[in-house]
């Protein structure tokens, strides 16, 4: 359709101000090269280039990137580069993937000799050119470096969750040196004229909550935010806040913080019209148009439904800005991005008045997951609480002591794994997913079951062996390198008594299917963290049921973007969106 470009950030600014502007505002701060060349037909790569980009799209601003860890940079070391996988552009990608083990920081001593970035070798000119080649009206947004997502990749993802529980001061020091980094970056780069804002991009959750503990935030990560975000109040300059992932525990302190704005409100973590209700009236909310189903699967009919939708139930009032729910990547099509920004335009014209059901198509609802406030209680005969509470705690003797306790007095070994610690790490799971622990526990606790299960394998040797509920392959697919989940479905699987054939990262589908045939397990399970990798999982399903192995396997899938949508179209036997869920699907699978 056509639109007049007539940029405004005002417009922008009155949204973060939680009030309306003449029309809703796009709010997206990253599109990928791909979809921003096939948009305007011809190369874009100069400074001016990308401002054509932004102006003809009908954006009010120009993001671009400045400190550690830009979005479309990181430091030598931080990441890897996994397989190409494919675009919607007629080629394939290599995608960079943060350490998820040991990163380059893991000690005092690499800390030390660590050569960190100074400002003043940064080169900052580009903000220079900008305050010379905005059109009228327009402003630049400066997408910040992280702190928090830039500390656990240094140190890598393992390491970090670990050190927090297990002595804080490296991570400490760690994030102080970034965020002294970042803030002398923000510092600089806020006296250009042409910065009308600022976003900073730091992932602090996941699909069900918040990754750490949000005393660790309070105490390293948000104090540098509240810095920044006083500043910005007193120049007058929008502050957002991008996290994906379930952030409900996180919300009154990102206001605290002085944020404007959160983004992109991650569709199946989060209710939007539930986070309306609660924050609406304090935080501009930008985003939620689903980049893992709508944007990358859906036709641009179903597009132009769901930002129809969102602005019918999101808008009024003000303080909404419509952007998907991440960023435009290479993965979307250019059709489908079109229809994000002129419906945008079409029906983002205050006052809002759209009549519910106003556009076909389908469109993603949110659904609320419901946590529950205590875990449940079976009885077992045995302490399944206090060997919970000993994992918990990684106090391994205690654990060994209670089940040579229970074994002493006249349980049988097996009896003692499937009454006391199965029953325990199902707790553990339970406490994960209702928010009473987190990430680092709940690695803790698998890993500290492992070695007490470990400590008696010579008495579970034999005859007395436990039996095994039945055998899982598990694997991340192809062109993704992500294995945290993965391993921690791997650890509750074996604790829980099922043999595990752990193919690793980037599995093939001739590599599932081969496993399948030689081991023969009851389950597949497979994981992926885009949307692009996602299909690697049809792939697979598609050749077992070639091979004509299907039906002798259950398979199920999950990761950060797959829902049970998803799993269902593609012939899967189920989802979960955690590793406790994971491990208590497999368990009913085998029923």
């Amino acid at each position: 359709m056509m639109r007049e470009l007539k940029p405004n950030f005002e417009r922008v600014m009155t949204a973060l101000h939680c009030e309306e502007p003449d029309r809703v505002p796009q709010g997206d701060w990253h599109v990928d090269q791909r979809p921003k060349e096939a948009f305007m037909g011809r190369p874009v790569k100069t400074f001016q280039d990308h401002v054509d980009f932004w102006h003809a799209a009908g954006y009010d601003y120009v993001t671009a990137s400045s400190g550690i860890l830009e979005p479309v940079r990181a430091p030598e070391g931080m990441t890897v580069k996994g397989t190409g996988v494919h675009t919607e552009y007629g080629d394939r990608v290599s995608r960079e993937w943060a350490h998820t083990h040991e990163g380059v920081l893991t000690n005092w001593e690499k800390f030390e000799k660590h050569k960190w970035p100074k400002v003043d070798d940064m080169d900052l000119s580009k903000w220079e050119i900008f305050d010379k080649i905005l059109p009228k009206g327009m402003k630049t947004i400066l997408l910040l470096g992280k702190i928090y997502t830039a500390a656990w990749m240094y140190m890598g993802a393992e390491t970090f969750f670990n050190a927090l529980e297990q002595g804080e001061e490296l991570v400490a020091a760690i994030i102080n040196r970034i965020g002294e980094i970042q803030y002398e970056t923000f510092l600089r780069v806020t006296e250009h004229p042409c910065v009308g804002a600022v976003l900073n991009p730091d992932d602090i959750a996941f699909n069900t909550g918040l990754l750490v503990h949000p005393k660790y935030l309070r105490k390293y990560v948000f104090p540098w935010y509240k810095k920044m975000g006083k500043i910005c109040r007193e120049k007058g300059i929008g502050f957002i806040f991008h996290s994906d992932g379930d952030c409900t525990e996180a919300m009154d302190d990102l206001i605290d913080c002085g944020f404007h704005g959160f983004n992109p409100i991650q569709p199946n973590a989060m209710n939007i019209v539930e986070v309306k209700k609660r924050w609406g009236k304090k935080l501009c909310l930008i985003g939620n148009i689903n980049l893992d189903s709508t944007l990358t699967l859906g036709t641009p009919e179903d597009v132009r439904a769901e930002v129809y939708e969102r602005i019918r139930t999101i808008a009024p009032g003000g303080g909404y800005m419509v952007s998907s729910s991440n960023s435009i990547t290479d993965y979307v099509p250019v059709a489908n991005m079109r229809a994000l920004l002129d419906a945008t335009y079409e029906f983002g014209q205050y006052p809002i008045r759209l009549e519910e059901g106003g556009v076909r198509g389908k469109f993603w609802t949110s659904q609320t997951k419901v946590r529950k406030t205590e875990t449940t209680k079976v009885a077992t005969g045995l302490n399944a609480e206090a060997y919970a509470e000993a994992l918990i705690a990684n106090d391994i003797p205690g654990a060994i002591s209670m089940m040579q306790k229970d074994i002493d007095g006249g349980t049988a070994p097996q009896e003692v794994i499937s009454r006391g610690l199965i029953p325990a790490i199902t707790i553990v799971g339970e406490k994960f997913q209702n928010g009473q622990i987190y990430i680092p526990e709940m690695m803790i606790s698998a890993r500290a079951m492992s070695t007490t299960l470990d400590h008696f394998k010579h008495v579970l040797a034999g005859k007395g062996e436990a039996k095994k509920l039945g055998t899982v392959v598990i694997g991340t697919v192809q062109g993704d390198l992500h294995d945290i989940g993965k391993n921690l479905v791997a650890m509750i699987l074996k604790g829980q008594g099922f043999q595990v054939e752990d193919l690793g990262v980037s599995v093939s589908t001739a590599k599932f299917v081969q496993a399948v045939k030689e081991k023969k397990p009851e389950i597949l399970a497979m994981s992926a963290l885009l949307t692009t990798t996602m299909t690697e999982m049809k792939n697979t399903i598609d050749t077992l049921k070639s091979e004509g192995l299907r039906d002798k396997v259950k398979v199920v899938v999950g990761g950060a973007p797959v829902t049970p949508a998803f799993a269902a179209q593609i012939g899967a036997d189920g989802n979960s969106y955690d590793a406790p869920g994971a491990a208590k699907l497999c368990r009913e699978l085998l029923q």
